[in-house]
């Protein structure tokens, strides 16, 4: 809605990983001005670069792992309990199982793992907010942000600069 007081280039814990081959590329972005101490990334990491050199899969790939080991984790263990009020004692018991499986899990993991994966996956890249080529300033708006966010990334041209920035307004 206005103008943006300050900006840092920062990941904020979210960099991106670098196409393999190219960790010494000088175009890359590593320079984090929003803390005290610069966040020391490894060779594999940056908060930018030419789109070309960001490896958009890896982490995806990560993350999509995760979540299909996590969702069939939730499968064996509700396998073995007669009923969601038994599941849901059992894990309101014992907090790592809540960690592990959050206290809501039918609606959490739903019925389908293969959307449950996708759901995951979808969450790696995007950041709250993303300021287009044309200009336009796009807000977390839902799912559909999402898949928005993930789809305009992966059709920019390869020499399209992206950074992650933190900024205030």
């Amino acid at each position: 809605m206005g103008e943006w007081d300050y900006w840092f280039v920062s990941g904020a814990g979210y960099a991106f990983a670098v196409l393999p081959g190219h960790e010494d590329d000088p175009r890359l972005v590593r320079h984090d001005e929003w803390t005290e101490r610069p966040e020391e990334l490894p060779r594999s990491r940056c908060h930018g670069g030419p789109r070309g050199l960001l490896d958009l899969d890896t982490d995806r790939a990560e993350v999509g792992r995760e979540a299909a080991r996590r969702w069939d984790d939730w499968r064996r263990f509700a396998d073995r309990h007669t009923g969601p009020e038994s599941v849901l004692r059992a894990i309101a018991k014992d907090p790592e199982l809540e960690e592990r499986f959050t206290h809501d899990p039918y609606n959490w993991f739903g019925r389908d793992r293969e959307a449950y994966i996708a759901e995951r996956v979808a969450d790696v890249l995007p950041t709250p907010a993303m300021l287009t080529l044309a200009g336009r300033w796009v807000e977390y708006g839902g799912p559909g942000y999402r898949q928005w966010f993930n789809a305009y990334l992966q059709d920019l041209p390869a020499d399209t600069m992206v950074v992650r920035v933190l900024y205030h307004s």
